[in-house]
């Protein structure tokens, strides 16, 4: 992690090619606001993002101007901070607060975006003052330095509400995790569920860790005590939430609404060592996190009762796991991190023609794509989709340049995780041709991805092997958003 300090005096100039921050915003804002545009549907939510993306580049711009790749440095940011925006927006919107801005209707997405010049002195003030917050953070307060340091509530523990019982967890009684990685595991309604780090890279090509619920859904996080992160799962497990916290080692566990203690495991992967723990719970109930035996600097409440005084726990909330209602927003499967995960993300350009490409950025965000086609008459359009694991089942996500199919009958992007055997995807359009796919190598992960143009549609898709026999087929394909299919 960079100091604070030194990123204050950070030059506005990228070393390598002499470019100032100022050039540098002002050329990379319109794509920002088309990919936000396409994460969002919403224009002037699409503009904030890429305004405070922008200015969180500024606040960081050593290492943004140092980074092999910049432009993959700030997709990073702005997929984050458009995932932290929509929760707040479903915090908001639980609460009753109707002040938030509308989301666009689906025929809009047919429409030109077009975004006005780039506000590029707002943008500096707002990395300016994030450089200040930092700071003074730095230099005159008392940071968490643990877990979910940006959702601690320094108050009295309340008094548990009548509540039915807490999930039961099973963890390793030795506090290590076996050969599986799994951690924590459980049952919830007659559903099993379990917890584990393991390695997401395909046999043979280096190794990813990621912490993974049932084998899939990956969080390519790395240990880092600051970091926290919740899922759920749609219909695979309804009503169900699952989360996992990083641990220091000076901390022994947790304790989960007052009531149950959970000791840390510790599991090992790609030579990675982790230090979680991990628990189920219920939708309706937003858990609350008791730190057992906190380092002495970690806050605490120090409450006078007249001659005697007690130090009170730190109680620290989870992130409102957003629930979509509308099939165009997707959250099932996707990981809500807080804090530091320590990962980088890899991109590369999946597909490409004589006017357009499909680019994937593979994160804690999860598997990110964008399908840019070179047209005034098409805008961008970007979407996110859960991480699989090599034998998990597959994301398969479509990126329609229209939505519904119909509406400008613009041509749609797919793209995909496939596993190891996979040596070919047969696409079957809508006039009865067929499209033999390649996958490719990204950051040992298998990928592929195609375009289908305005006139088609796909009708289906089959996984082939290396003698070219069909392994599966499905017709169960996405028109926006994604679907898993397990092969």
């Amino acid at each position: 992690m960079s100091d604070p300090l030194d990123e204050l005096a950070a030059p506005d100039v990228i070393g390598s090619g002499g470019e100032d921050f100022g050039a540098f915003a002002v050329s990379r804002w319109p794509g920002l606001v088309r990919l936000a545009f396409g994460l969002t549907r919403d224009h002037r939510a699409a503009e904030d993002i890429a305004q405070a993306t922008l200015a969180k580049a500024y606040a960081a711009w050593r290492r943004v101007s140092r980074a092999t790749d910049p432009d993959a440095y700030l997709r990073h940011i702005l997929v984050d901070t458009s995932n932290r925006r929509f929760r707040m927006y479903r915090a908001a919107e639980r609460s009753g607060d109707s002040s938030q801005t509308e989301v666009a209707e689906p025929a809009e997405l047919a429409r030109v975006v077009e975004p006005p010049p780039a506000p590029l002195d707002a943008i500096i003030r707002r990395g300016k003052g994030i450089r200040l917050r930092r700071a003074v953070a730095a230099v005159g307060c008392l940071g968490l330095g643990g877990i979910i340091a940006a959702a601690t509530v320094l108050a009295p523990p309340p008094t548990p509400a009548p509540q039915e019982p807490a999930l039961p967890v099973t963890v390793p009684v030795s506090g290590t995790a076996g050969p599986d990685g799994v951690f924590a595991s459980g049952t919830v309604d007659g559903h099993a569920w379990r917890l584990a780090v393991q390695d997401i890279a395909d046999p043979g090509y280096g190794c990813i860790p990621a912490i993974t619920i049932n084998g899939t859904d990956a969080d390519p996080v790395y240990p880092a005590s600051e970091n926290g992160a919740n899922v759920a799962l749609g219909p695979a497990e309804p009503g169900a939430g699952f989360a996992f916290v990083q641990l220091p080692a000076d901390v022994e566990g947790l304790v989960l609404d007052g009531r149950e203690s959970l000791p840390a495991t510790t599991a090992t992967v790609c030579g990675q060592r982790y230090r979680v723990v991990g628990f189920a719970y219920r939708l309706t109930h937003q858990p609350q996190i008791t730190v057992v035996r906190a380092r002495p600097g970690w806050p605490k409440l120090r409450m006078s009762a007249g001659d005697a005084a007690q130090d009170l726990s730190v109680v620290s909330q989870l992130p409102l796991i957003s629930r979509a209602t509308a099939p165009m927003s997707q959250t099932d499967g996707m990981w809500n991190n807080v804090g530091t995960t320590g990962a980088e993300t890899a991109s590369a350009v999946l597909a490409f023609g004589q006017d357009w490409s499909l680019r994937l950025l593979f994160g804690p965000g999860g598997d990110c794509y964008e399908f840019s086609v070179q047209s005034p008459d098409n805008p961008d359009m970007g979407a996110c989709g859960p991480i699989s694991t090599p034998d998990g089942p597959e994301t398969i996500m479509a990126l329609p340049l229209s939505y519904p199919r119909g509406a400008d009958n613009g041509a749609t992007g797919y793209a995909l995780q496939v596993s190891p055997v996979t040596a070919h995807l047969r696409a079957t359009l809508s006039d009865g041709s067929t499209r033999l796919v390649t996958p490719q190598m990204v950051d040992g992960r298998r990928y592929a991805a195609f375009a289908v143009g305005t006139s088609l549609r796909l009708e289906r898709l089959t996984w082939l092997n290396a003698a070219g026999q069909e392994i599966a087929s499905t017709t169960a394909l996405p028109q926006f958003g994604y679907t898993q299919f397990q092969p």
